[in-house]
């Protein structure tokens, strides 16, 4: 078996290096008739001959293919071209040797073009591609292009607006509440639009609602999609960019809000949510095969809870400070009883053995000269019990009687004693190549429980790849 996967890796190298490889076309260049009945045509010339100059041995094997704009690959229809059977996206040689009109040596005609009242088929660019046909080994030269058109880049939406956010709990679901940027007539605007433009009588860009889609972002940029499952009444395949044209008033997605009400129920069977600390929304807007898009705006929802952090025998540090760009918590911590709670619960017998209401911990000055807190805090739990495991978490209690829990972390502290060692990732008393493991899959993303003072290897306050590095070094280090 492992002669014959050899040999056929034998044949495929082999076959590669003989495959014959299409120069480049040459001389690309459009005539546009300016009518629809016109004769608009793609000029050019492809070489006989390949890559290296060896001329092709068998013309009629050689053809082209044509792009348009972004890449996109130009079908040539058997309604609009009479010489075709069926719709092609390939024309060999032998098609246009032997009919002579729509398709020639050196140019191709078409039929719709870019006049005004019609709609065009590229906006600012075609090109050209010659593909050759060994006996059904296809090889391809570069795309060349031609510019005929200026290209319009599409104006910038203006960014949206996150305006609440309410956790109903499971099985009800969640809801987001949106604004995209919008003038005083209910207009969708652009290219940077400010209320003070509406005032001055500046001009400002109106975009085209059926152009207009937006995005959702969860945690750390991670785009999300919407599915059928989710959304059954609007959603018929996987898409990451929701039309604003598919919007309704009672759906799930809705002009001012987002209803997120069965991917809940999925999260509950699954026990996954799909975002932990904040969700964010993005505007794009595609005109002419282009696409622009608004900034992402973040609103932070539940608190984003670190590991533990300067773990003693007795002691830890919980963090869940950010920098959410919108504190939706911290504006709704009014009045007394709210803020955030940090609940710490002894793993073994699952107790709670502290309830802490816990101050924001920084602050910053606003633009009418108030002092506000900025979202998150630390706070440093004490008096624990050595090898103990315990488990933590935030909940932030609001004004609006709404509660929202972080995740749940979990950390062992070391016997009373015992040192620490820098590279001893897994704590357990020895720096080896499971340190590395364990490290590496924490830098990637992985959960565990690991000691991060431990693993700060280089020391430099983080955790990243150099500390991998930096590990690795030690270990052979030590093994020579």
């Amino acid at each position: 078996m492992k002669k014959f996967f050899l040999l056929l890796s034998g044949l495929l190298v082999a076959s590669n290096a003989l495959a014959i490889t299409p120069a480049d076309p040459t001389d690309v260049s459009w005539y546009d008739s300016h009518k629809e009945d016109g004769f608009s045509y793609l000029h050019y010339t492809l070489p006989r001959v390949d890559t290296e100059g060896n001329e092709l041995p068998n013309l009629r094997n050689l053809g082209f293919r044509v792009f348009t704009d972004n890449d996109q690959l130009f079908t040539f229809e058997a309604s609009v071209y009479p010489d075709l059977s069926f719709d092609m996206t390939e024309i060999y040689y032998w098609i246009y040797a032997e009919t002579g009109y729509d398709f020639n040596g050196d140019h191709t005609y078409f039929y719709r073009t870019n006049w005004e009242g019609y709609e065009p088929f590229f906006s600012w660019r075609i090109g050209i591609q010659a593909v050759y046909d060994d006996n059904g080994i296809k090889t391809y030269s570069n795309i060349v292009y031609t510019e005929v058109f200026p290209q319009a880049e599409p104006p910038k939406p203006g960014n949206p607006r996150l305006s609440e956010f309410i956790d109903y709990g499971l099985p009800v679901g969640i809801n987001l509440g949106y604004e995209l940027a919008q003038d005083f007539d209910g207009n969708y605007v652009g290219d940077d639009y400010t209320i003070d433009k509406y005032f001055a009588g500046e001009e400002y860009t109106i975009l085209d609602a059926e152009k207009i889609s937006f995005s959702i972002y969860t945690d750390n940029d991670k785009i999300f999609t919407f599915t059928h499952e989710m959304f059954p009444s609007q959603v018929n395949e996987p898409l990451t960019q929701f039309p604003l044209s598919s919007v309704t008033d009672n759906g799930y997605v809705g002009n001012w809000d987002i209803h997120f009400d069965s991917l809940t129920s999925l999260v509950e069977q699954v026990d996954e949510p799909f975002f932990t600390w904040r969700i964010g929304i993005q505007t794009h807007y595609t005109d002419g095969g282009q696409t622009s898009s608004s900034d992402i705006i973040y609103m932070e929802i539940y608190p984003q809870l670190k590991p533990a952090a300067d773990v003693t025998s007795t002691s830890f540090l919980a963090d869940w400070s950010c920098n959410a760009e919108n504190t939706f918590m911290i504006n709704n911590f009014i009045g007394e009883g709210c803020g955030y709670f940090l609940h710490v619960v002894d793993k073994a017998t699952q107790e709670e053995v502290l309830v802490q209401n816990v101050a924001p911990t920084n602050t910053t000055v606003d633009e009418w000269g108030y002092t506000v807190p900025l979202p998150g805090a630390t706070y440093m739990v004490e008096g624990l019990t050595p090898g103990a495991t315990y488990q933590f978490y935030v909940v932030v209690k609001q004004n609006t009687t709404k509660t929202y829990q972080s995740i749940v972390q979990e950390v062992t502290l070391p016997e009373e004693g015992h040192g620490y060692e820098l590279g001893d990732v897994n704590h357990d008393e020895a720096v080896n190549i499971s340190d590395v493991t364990d490290l590496i899959d924490y830098v990637l993303g992985a959960e565990g429980n690991i000691c991060l003072i431990c693993a700060d290897v280089n020391p430099d306050n983080a955790v990243n790849i150099a500390d991998v590095t930096a590990l690795i070094d030690k270990v052979l280090g030590a093994a020579k």
